[in-house]
């Protein structure tokens, strides 16, 4: 009977909670007589009233330990859906930074497609342009020795005018008797000047003639060549006007685009200082969490250490029912 109070003893000074909030059998005087119906029945209501205020506390730390548990199940979750929401505002970021960037490319490439041809018609603009003043010069060429074959003639033309005049002259000055003999020096004379006429005339045609049709052709040639190049030149002029227009527009498109990029990338780092300063947090109240979760893992260790020990006093109640119940018997065969 004494072993048996002093383990009740010791397993009460165990519990957290006073001792003075549950009855104990041990509470009714001691007595060296034996036990009487009425105090086997005093003692084994106090038991049963002891028994059901411990299933109480049980009943109360367990939702205590609910309710504390609650807390930090929800801020974890909360915890997990902001992770999950900057990440996918990360990834949409990217998308779109990577979307600016293929649409960049692509309007250099076509920005350098028409530089490339903007530049080939500015040099095909240029040979035209070398092409059509060597035209002018040679032009100007064959104009001046036009005039001087002009000249020539103008000049051969007097000749033949002052040395017939002159002729005419000396045949008028000569005397009657002389004058058959003057018709026929002057029809000899008449002969030979138109013989030398058409020698000079002759050799005039052989020698600037064929010049004369050669530089002919060549002018046709060169005014047809100049027409073609105009025409080539107002064309190329024509294709350039929309291939400039559109090049501006494309610098225009890419400034833009690079504008949004800038604006992007500020966007980005201001998102990623965002999710970094988020992360932080997280990490703080992860930290937090991971306290709060020992302490409420201390807080369920010493739960479970006050169940078993109200589990220990459950027993040793029991036990004492028991005691009571044999000795009970045993009161009654005597009696």
């Amino acid at each position: 009977m004494s072993s048996t109070d002093k383990e009740g003893e010791n397993s009460q000074a165990e519990r957290p909670v006073p001792e003075s909030s549950l009855p104990h059998p041990n509470d009714a005087p001691d007595d060296p007589r034996p036990l009487s119906l009425d105090d086997v029945g005093v003692k084994f209501q106090f038991c049963i009233a002891a028994v059901g205020q411990l299933e109480q506390e049980r009943d109360e730390l367990i939702r205590e330990l609910t309710l504390l548990r609650e807390p930090s199940f929800e801020a974890v979750r909360s915890a997990h859906e902001e992770v999950l929401q900057a990440f996918g505002q990360k990834a949409r970021a990217e998308l779109e930074r990577d979307a600016l960037q293929e649409e960049v490319r692509t309007v250099r490439c076509k920005l350098f497609s028409v530089t490339r041809e903007y530049v080939t018609c500015q040099f095909q603009l240029e040979n035209q342009r070398e092409e059509l003043k060597e035209k002018q010069i040679q032009r100007g060429d064959l104009e001046t020795l036009a005039s001087r074959l002009a000249e020539d003639l103008t000049q051969l033309r007097t000749a033949f005018v002052e040395q017939r005049e002159g002729s005419q002259q000396q045949l008028r000055s000569l005397p009657t008797r002389h004058t058959s003999h003057a018709i026929q020096d002057r029809r000899r004379l008449s002969a030979e000047l138109q013989s030398l006429t058409a020698e000079q005339h002759s050799s005039l045609e052989d020698q600037y003639e064929p010049r004369l049709f050669r530089l002919l052709e060549h002018s046709e040639r060169g005014a047809a060549a100049l027409r073609v190049a105009q025409e080539e030149l107002q064309k190329q002029r024509d294709e350039l006007r929309p291939l400039q227009g559109e090049a501006c527009k494309l610098r225009v498109q890419m400034n833009s685009l690079q504008e949004q990029i800038v604006l992007l990338k500020r966007k980005r780092e201001e998102e990623i200082h965002l999710y970094r300063e988020q992360i932080q947090e997280l990490e703080d109240s992860r930290r937090e969490m991971k306290i709060t979760v020992q302490l409420q893992q201390q807080q369920n260790k010493e739960l479970e250490d006050l169940r078993r020990s109200l589990a220990h006093e459950l027993a040793i109640y029991k036990g004492c029912l028991e005691i009571y119940g044999q000795l009970f018997k045993s009161v009654t065969k005597k009696e």
